[in-house]
């Protein structure tokens, strides 16, 4: 084994010697960077270019990756907020809603309205209940109202109709025809009171 390598060892030095040594400086410099760049432009092509190639296609990837991550970020933060308006508004119907009457609830309620008249003090001249009028998602139900009363017991029973849990206003309020009884100027009033009932949406 080892005279192989001294043989190998004597081949190279004679090659030297007898191609090498005779040359002009110039060529010997020429051949000694060739032997230099040589090795360099061997690892570029073999290692280093592929390795830049396959890099830059990463960095492409990840640029691609990071891009995608960031739009479904988004997206993610935008159906939040569109979850929590949506919990928010149905939170708004429901307290809407629940101040709005159902259509088996209306005959109860004018019932309730009428005893807090009487309650308050006021005869009954005529209750007539109208045609309701539907709007998007609610029904307006006008009952025209004639009472007789003092001023005073008209005052109270409106009073006591602002504090329902249910929405009703009272509107178009006129008073006259002025009585006295027992010591008591008493009024004929009339006024249309319009209540409210939820209406559900078709299916």
């Amino acid at each position: 084994m080892n005279i192989d390598k001294v043989k190998i060892q004597e081949a190279i030095n004679s090659f030297l010697d007898e191609k090498v040594a005779y040359l002009k400086p110039l060529h010997k410099a020429m051949i000694c960077i060739c032997a230099i760049l040589l090795p360099c432009v061997a690892f570029y092509f073999l290692s280093y270019s592929p390795k830049t190639v396959e890099i830059n296609k990463l960095q492409s990837q990840q640029k691609q990756l990071e891009d995608e991550i960031t739009k479904l970020e988004k997206a993610s933060r935008e159906i939040t907020k569109h979850r929590a308006e949506m919990a928010e508004t149905k939170l708004m119907f429901a307290k809407a809603s629940a101040l709005l009457p159902q259509q088996q609830e209306i005959p109860s309620l004018l019932t309730s309205i009428s005893d807090i008249g009487q309650n308050s003090g006021l005869d009954f001249l005529s209750f007539i209940p109208k045609n309701e009028m539907r709007k998007e998602f609610y029904a307006d139900i006008p009952v025209d109202i004639k009472v007789s009363g003092t001023y005073h017991n008209v005052g109270v029973f409106l009073d006591k109709i602002s504090d329902l849990s249910r929405i009703v206003t009272v509107s178009d309020i006129n008073m006259g025809g002025p009585k006295l009884q027992a010591g008591e100027m008493i009024l004929e009033t009339t006024f249309s009171l319009v209540t409210y009932r939820f209406v559900e949406s078709a299916p």
